[in-house]
């Protein structure tokens, strides 16, 4: 599968710059295709920039562009730059993806164990307590 080059701004303004694949039909970027964090953004011919690189020879010559696509965390379509949209999170797909997180825990035990640190907290208060049984004559 080809891939593009992706721009995807979080929450906090940081930018994740990676490639991605594009979907079987050519009109999806695959960031996350299934599961609890589906995100598929719709592309579309006004959805990127071509971005210079580099010069075609070393200091010369006409500057080689790279296109990158832009998008919002959880964003339902990748900015559109001939509109000046920005799309933000598809509910519907929002709503799949929770539907879909909340199925797995389906039966699972709320209560995993005893924590690591009530362990801590426990074994020394037991043999201190212990001890304290011996000194007094409890235990012989």
């Amino acid at each position: 599968m080809p891939k593009v080059r992706t721009a995807v701004f979080g929450n906090d303004l940081r930018v994740e710059l990676k490639n991605f694949e594009i979907s079987g039909n050519g009109n999806r970027i695959s960031i996350v295709p299934e599961g609890a964090g589906y995100f598929m953004p719709e592309i579309g011919p006004t959805t990127f920039l071509d971005w210079p690189i580099r010069k075609k020879y070393l200091l010369f010559g006409a500057p080689v562009y790279k296109r990158i696509y832009f998008t919002i965390k959880k964003g339902s379509k990748c900015v559109d730059f001939l509109t000046g949209v920005v799309y933000g999170p598809d509910e519907e797909a929002l709503k799949q993806s929770n539907a879909n997180l909340l199925v797995t825990k389906i039966g699972k035990d709320a209560n995993q164990g005893t924590p690591w640190y009530v362990w801590i907290i426990l074994i020394p208060s037991l043999l201190s307590f212990l001890m304290l049984l011996q000194m007094s004559g409890v235990l012989r």
